[in-house]
């Protein structure tokens, strides 16, 4: 609350009232004093913290009797005293050896390894040296030759002889990301020792990862899968085993390191865009500086563009570095107050309502002191429209169409890369480019071929960008920031640069992820100008004024420090990397202490880590499994409990994304169409699962493309989540949680009708991503319904409007789970689903027994109460401890269950309990907040 003077000083009484807040009246001062009062006493310990029961849920005796019923029958095996020998002299000891430990037993493994095959090498050289008879010939060849990093070769493989690890820092276009491994390549096998070199180099981006893969391959006159492959998650191309260079993201290299840390096979090591700072790479030059003395044969070869390049020598004991300068033509840079000089550009008199106060005062304190030293050299009409915050950035989709028709209209053949800051932006200047509403636009609409391009699309609809267009076409590229490094898209000769990117950033305190858009950064700049002069003489037209770009940051926020840390952290604990504090603090930005702490919390409260810190068996295999942990639980889950088909649905959508795309102009025909795919079950995730459904059925009937234009739906997102829920199901069947690898096989789906307990295993993993519906109103001429609700950090939230749950007026119960929360002018939940409060109880956290004013009570995490009598509560905690017991014995023999077997009465007794959920819980409160 803020304080104010609201009175004189003379009308005080020991100065308290000058702290309370202005503006309160009548019967506000009193509830002020009164809260204030509770609140000191309850900091001095004077007064307990007063609770709000929840609803009853006490068990029905004929319930409670059938539920003891199964718990008798319900046995532990082996016996529990053997089992706890078992988790102290195998499991324990595994889970608790030290990294040191873990890198000797991984070196004697591979102490007697050698790849050399002199066969292998004199076959590789024989079609070396026929390669080489007819590149003099090649246009391929002589294109390579022309590339300034060919220059360097021969330094370049000095480097690598002479030094363990090296660094080249390299502007766009020098060809050192396609030319590097090549020339290491061919040097290896002109030597004779072609079958010993394994060259893997890693990629920031999936996109890149194939594309560079595909170009070298086509250098050298092959296919991929032969001397070159690609490995990116879910898709792959490898190539052969020696004698070959692989392309792959970062993260899929990380995930290999837990078999294989000291990465034995690889010969060489190549690190790619390490300037981006991606967590990933961070971590991964981290670990190399641990396993680098005692893997003295492996060469590592970091490649960065010129931004703070030095840093990055400096991390690595001043290693050697080489400046390879980029094949650049000269490129104009025109500002946005050119722009509209050019252009003559007049925006619609737009008002401001949607922008906070203090962003329009930034602006007007940044542009006023620039107008005054640029009035004599831009007319009036300039000047007002820089005094517009809509005239900068992306705020005005119109401007940009003007300035693409004014380039097609004025400027010779060339493709145009449109930056934009996200999905959103650019679907939204895709449509309008599409469906022009102008004669000029009708005009330019056929001569335009649009294509736009965002981090997860699939790969197919991405390759479409590289294609020439035909004579008398304009191509324009429509992109986020992938374009920016990871693409090198050869005829583009405009840029236009809103200078907008969408940013995640992590409040510490409140332990909030967020995405955000924000301008970027001068490297940002400089990298989006040099997509211009590939070709020939290009253009970058900056959609911001010089005085926004004097105000710009110098590089970006590495991605680790505004980030959540719990995968990092797990991925680390499997390494054997027992203090996560202690190595973080070796990467080359250290997090947070508290980011570090959040995370490790999370880890503990979702039961990856014991409370002393140490990796939980459950822990183990989530740390394998491709997917955020959270995520992973709820597919462990879905095994147990026989509904792996739905539960699959939700986690590849939360870990992909959704297969709904809303046009402009059709969101609210698009939002209808989710609803009825919801079918009043209260949840985002099964809503996805229902279409997932219908999308296979249509396709059975070839009807697939009708059925996916007909309710919004991307066909390609819906095979992609395909996949992804074969991967989830191929990864628990080798771990043998699973009998058949189908995620859609009768073994693995017994239970997946059973709606109730499909939210329970949903809420089972989202865990403790909670939030309580305290009131849900409906008021006149509204169609939507206006919510009360908090997150159990005590932080309002509302549904995402893009949500099934958004504006929905009656719940069975107040209790959400979510995945995903997100500030931008409102702190929003982005999926959830519906939960009953026996679900909290049974798969939450810190659940205890207590009495309140003679009221018997269970309790989750000390924030939900629910009263229920002692006999019932006794039965929860003992099922409770049961449960666990079956998790550990599953993460320590992973079997599906015998469906004769006794722990098939664990989970009868479970779904007893969870039936009785399917009645209307009337009001549920959680623990009363005071202010």
């Amino acid at each position: 609350m803020q304080s104010g003077a609201d009175e004189p000083s003379g009308s005080m009484s020991n100065g308290r009232k000058n702290n309370r807040p202005p503006g309160l009246r009548g019967k506000e001062i009193g509830l002020y004093y009164r809260n204030l009062s509770r609140q000191r006493k309850k900091e001095r310990g004077e007064e307990p913290p007063r609770i709000r029961m929840g609803t009853d849920l006490s068990l029905p005796p004929e319930i409670l009797n059938r539920v003891k019923s199964c718990l008798e029958r319900f046995k532990i095996a082996p016996a529990e005293q053997e089992f706890d020998v078992e988790i102290n002299n195998y499991f324990r000891y595994l889970l608790n050896v030290k990294f040191e430990e873990f890198i000797d037993e991984k070196k004697k493994m591979h102490q007697d390894m050698d790849f050399s095959d002199s066969r292998l090498d004199k076959k590789l050289l024989t079609e070396y040296e026929k390669r080489m008879q007819f590149n003099h010939r090649d246009e391929r060849q002589k294109a390579r030759l022309k590339l300034p990093t060919m220059a360097y070769s021969q330094h370049i493989i000095e480097a690598v002889k002479q030094n363990q690890v090296i660094l080249i820092v390299g502007s766009t276009g020098c060809g050192k990301t396609t030319q590097v491994p090549q020339i290491l390549l061919d040097y290896e096998i002109s030597q004779r020792t072609g079958s010993s070199c394994r060259i893997i180099c890693t990629q920031p981006r999936r996109i890149s990862a194939i594309t560079v893969s595909e170009r070298v391959a086509y250098e050298r006159g092959e296919n991929l899968g032969q001397s070159v492959g690609y490995q990116i998650r879910l898709e792959s191309c490898k190539a052969r085993d020696r004698g070959s260079i692989n392309f792959c993201t970062t993260g899929v290299l990380l995930q290999q390191m837990q078999s294989d840390p000291l990465l034995h096979g690889v010969s060489v090591l190549i690190l790619d865009e390490i300037h981006e700072r991606s967590m990933e790479t961070d971590m991964l030059m981290a670990l190399l500086k641990v396993i680098l003395p005692h893997r003295p044969e492996l060469k590592v070869i970091l490649m960065s563009a010129t931004v703070k390049e030095q840093d990055f020598c400096d991390y690595f004991n001043k290693c050697p570095m080489f400046r390879i300068g980029g094949v650049m033509f000269p490129v104009e840079v025109l500002y946005l107050e050119d722009i509209l000089s050019l252009t003559g550009y007049q925006f619609k008199s737009k008002s401001n309502r949607r922008r906070k106060p203090e962003a329009i005062l930034e602006h007007k304190n940044m542009v006023e002191p620039y107008i005054r030293t640029i009035r004599g050299k831009y007319d009036s009409r300039v000047l007002d429209a820089l005094r517009l915050p809509e005239s900068e950035g992306c705020e005005c989709i119109e401007f940009i169409v003007d300035l693409i028709y004014y380039i097609c209209e004025r400027k010779p053949e060339g493709a145009i890369l449109v930056f934009m800051p996200s999905f959103e932006r650019i679907s939204q200047l895709f449509n309008l480019l599409e469906k022009p509403k102008s004669p000029k636009g009708e005009h330019w609409r056929d001569q335009l071929i649009l294509h736009p391009l965002h981090s997860l699309m699939p790969s197919v609809e991405q390759q479409a960008i590289f294609r020439r267009v035909p004579q008398g076409k304009r191509k324009v590229i429509i992109s986020t920031i992938i374009a920016e490094t990871s693409v090198t898209i050869d005829d583009v000769v405009y840029v236009i640069n809103t200078g907008r990117t969408k940013t995640s950033s992590y409040d510490i305190e409140s332990n909030i992820q967020m995405l955000e858009e924000d301008w970027v950064t001068l490297a940002n700049t400089q990298q989006r100008k040099g997509r211009a002069g590939r070709v020939s003489p290009g253009i970058c037209y900056n959609l911001f004024s010089r005085a926004r770009e004097h105000r710009m940051a110098e590089i970006p926020t590495p991605e680790i420090l505004r980030c959540k840390l719990e995968s990092i952290i797990l991925s680390l604990k499997l390494l054997h990397i027992d203090d996560p504090h202690q190595f973080l603090q070796t990467v080359i930005n250290a997090p947070p202490k508290e980011a570090i702490n959040n995370g490790i919390q999370l880890l503990k409260r979702i039961e990856c880590l014991d409370c002393s810190g140490t990796l939980t068996p459950l822990g183990m295999h989530l740390a394998k499994l491709p997917i955020d942990p959270q995520m992973g639980k709820m597919i462990l889950m879905s095994a147990l409990f026989g509904c792996l088909d739905p539960i699959t649905s939700a986690a590849a959508a939360l870990s992909y994304k959704t297969p709904f795309y809303s046009p402009l102009g059709q969101e609210k025909r698009a939002d209808e169409v989710k609803r009825q795919f919801a079918r009043n079950m209260r949840s985002d995730h099964l809503m996805i699962h229902n279409t997932v459904v219908c999308f296979r059925e249509t396709r059975q009937a070839c009807r697939e493309r009708e059925y996916c234009y007909n309710n919004f739906l991307s066909i390609t997102t819906l095979n992609q989540l395909e996949r992804m829920k074969n991967q989830f199901s191929e990864s628990l069947h080798k771990y043998k949680f699973l009998k058949y690898a189908n995620c859609q096989h009768p073994d693995s789906n017994k239970n997946s009708e059973k709606i109730t307990l499909l939210r329970a295993i949903i809420g089972a993993g989202l865990y403790p991503n909670m939030a309580h519906l305290r009131k849900a109103r409906q008021l006149k001429n509204r169609v939507r319904a206006i919510h009360q609700m908090t997150t159990d950090d005590g932080r309002r939230v509302n549904f995402h409007p893009s949500s099934v749950n958004s504006g929905e007026f009656s719940f069975e119960s107040g209790y959400f789970v979510y995945f995903q929360r997100q500030k931008s002018n409102d702190l929003y939940l982005l999926d959830s689903t519906m939960v009953f409060p026996m679900a909290l109880l049974i798969f939450g956290d810190d659940v205890a027994m207590g009495v309140y004013e003679n009221i018997p009570y269970l309790s989750v995490a000390k924030t939900y109460y629910f009263k229920c009598n002692e006999e019932t509560a006794n039965l929860v905690i003992e099922l409770r401890g049961m449960l666990k017991r079956l998790l550990l014995k599953q993460a320590l023999h992973p079997a599906p269950l015998n469906d004769c077997g006794d722990d098939n009465f664990l989970l009868e007794a479970i779904e007893l309990i969870l039936s009785l959920d399917e009645v209307d819980e009337g009001d549920c409160m959680s623990a009363e907040e005071e202010f």
